[in-house]
């Protein structure tokens, strides 16, 4: 059943395995994107920046998941009126904040509404 002359409302969540799942409808793990904390000029508690954020979504996997996650997570949408797609690293803080934020963005260049929640950033959820 489509449902898209009803408002869709998506929530797309950030967390970190290592904190426990959080209440989603369905999990993505992001943990195979390289990790910028790893680097020498970022570190577990660096901020993301716009550096950051075009080292993660620069990446060829990264690119990939994302075009083959949006055909899923826009069909999904027009299931439900609500639904909690949770992006997963293994803390939260940078690559699944980074690609949930990219998600939202192309979401909403296609008329889908959404919003976006970081539930580990700040350290344990």
């Amino acid at each position: 059943m489509n449902t898209r002359s009803k408002p869709v409302n998506v929530t797309l969540m950030s967390f970190g395995f290592k904190y426990g799942l959080p209440a989603a409808n369905y999990y993505f793990d992001v943990g195979f994107i390289k990790n910028p904390a790893r680097l020498a000029k970022w570190d577990f508690f660096s901020g993301t920046t716009k550096a950051m954020r075009k080292y993660v979504l620069e990446q060829p996997q990264t690119q990939e998941f994302i075009e083959r996650a949006l055909p899923l997570l826009k069909f999904l949408a027009t299931i439900d009126q609500h639904q909690v797609f949770a992006f997963g690293c293994n803390a939260g803080r940078h690559r699944s904040s980074i690609v949930a934020e990219e998600v939202h963005r192309r979401l909403k260049k296609e008329g889908i509404r959404s919003r976006v929640c970081h539930r580990d950033i700040g350290g344990p959820g």
